[in-house]
């Protein structure tokens, strides 16, 4: 009885609170000193370790249920403290400042492993490949800081915009900002955090000179789905190949914007600057599935067109991560008021999915998440969660397989 006892000991599951705390480490290791008082005793650094502990289970995503999970022995132990009252936890939220974790998010990131391209088809393209776009959190009460919808019968709304840039190949975060009211649109926000050596694969809501200007400034390149009434002059026709008409490319011109055009407009600017300088490619492709056109502007000039179109494809990811942060990780419901609380809850968000990344090997998915919680109960061990990983691995094989034998079709 005893040796069977020891051998169940011996195959107790490795707990996801020692990878919490794992995880703790390496933060701690990334974080600056911290500027405390005498008798300050909830830091950042416990903060995040509770917020990442909590974010494990996804029905834990409240105040009052965050405070009764720091009862939790293991989470006791990250936090130093017996409970961590919710009035405490709002307090520090609204306190400590988040981007002391944006250096420990990179680092993180750098420990990634490597994963194939998402679309072997655009596998020759060495740029890394970011699609941008902004989502809507409500928020409960009025928030000085929020945009205030008009809700109709439900009375006024006060909604936070979360602007994501996502590696669609890895299925990470590679940067993220919080706006509020009087903040701007969407391409003004992210005109102020791009990166170099990227394409930028955004919507009609980034039909922004100033951001198209901004790109190239950055020494980026960007695929565009243009609006109908930009105005664009072509002075090349390009004949499309047969790959291209394949790919339901209609017509493949290389040209200048142009902008709006008035009398009172000599310079044809838009409400969003002057046209940019230089040259670009306007293509068209027929969407088949809903029987509509697709306008695409690049200033990939020799990349072919069906590729391009693969490229816009590829900006789905973003809306399928959204989905994930929204519906299976349930961070639909933000835990703060204040402009430092929500940042740090994304922030959380993103190190949550850097850990199940660096853990299973695998994009992060409601799988990886399910799985994660499963063990964090205690009923997955280690070689469990491993086989069934491998499983859902298998099964991702299986339909890139698929899909690539339809496309060869």
């Amino acid at each position: 009885m005893m040796r069977r006892m020891d051998a169940i000991e011996q195959e107790q599951p490795l707990r996801v609170y020692s990878r919490v705390r794992q995880a703790m480490e390496f933060i701690g290791r990334h974080l600056k000193p911290e500027k405390t008082h005498g008798n300050e005793r909830l830091h950042l650094s416990n903060v995040v370790g509770l917020l990442l502990s909590a974010a494990v289970h996804p029905t834990v995503r409240s105040l009052r249920l965050i405070e009764h999970h720091s009862t939790h022995d293991d989470a006791r132990r990250l936090t130093g403290r017996d409970i961590v009252p919710r009035s405490t936890l709002s307090d520090a939220l609204a306190r400590f400042d988040p981007e002391p974790l944006r250096p420990v998010i990179q680092a993180l990131q750098a420990r990634m492993p490597w994963l194939r391209r998402f679309d072997p088809q655009t596998c020759h393209i060495a740029e890394q490949l970011i699609a941008l776009d902004g989502s809507w959190f409500n928020l409960a009460g009025e928030v000085t800081h929020a945009l205030q919808m008009n809700r109709g019968n439900q009375g006024v709304q006060s909604r936070v915009r979360l602007n994501l840039q996502l590696d669609v190949d890895s299925f990470l975060p590679t940067d993220l900002d919080v706006s509020g009211a009087g903040e701007g649109s969407e391409a003004a926000a992210f005109m102020r955090r791009l990166a170099s050596g990227c394409i930028y694969i955004v919507d009609r809501n980034f039909v922004h000179f100033g951001f198209i200007r901004a790109v190239r400034e950055a020494g980026s390149h960007l695929v565009l789905r243009l609006k109908k009434s930009t105005n664009f002059t072509p002075s090349e026709d390009r004949q499309p190949s047969e790959r291209d008409r394949a790919s339901q490319v209609l017509c493949d011109q290389v040209g200048v914007l142009c902008g709006p055009t008035s009398k009172s407009n000599e310079g044809r600017a838009s409400r969003t600057s002057k046209p940019p300088e230089g040259l670009y490619r306007r293509i068209v492709i027929q969407d088949q599935k809903n029987n509509t056109q697709v306008i695409l502007l690049t200033d990939l000039l020799d990349a072919p067109a069906w590729v391009i179109g693969e490229l816009y494809r590829l900006r789905w990811q973003i809306e399928l991560f959204l989905r994930w942060l929204k519906v299976f990780a349930n961070f639909d419901h933000l835990i703060s008021q204040s402009p430092r609380g929500i940042t740090m809850q994304f922030y959380v968000a993103v190190l949550l999915t850097l850990l199940l990344h660096m853990r299973s090997g695998m994009p992060v998915s409601k799988y990886t998440l399910h799985i994660l919680e499963m063990s964090a109960g205690g009923g997955l061990s280690d070689e469990a969660m491993q086989m069934l990983l491998a499983r859902r691995l298998r099964e991702r094989e299986l339909e890139r397989m698929r899909r690539s034998r339809k496309k060869l079709k």
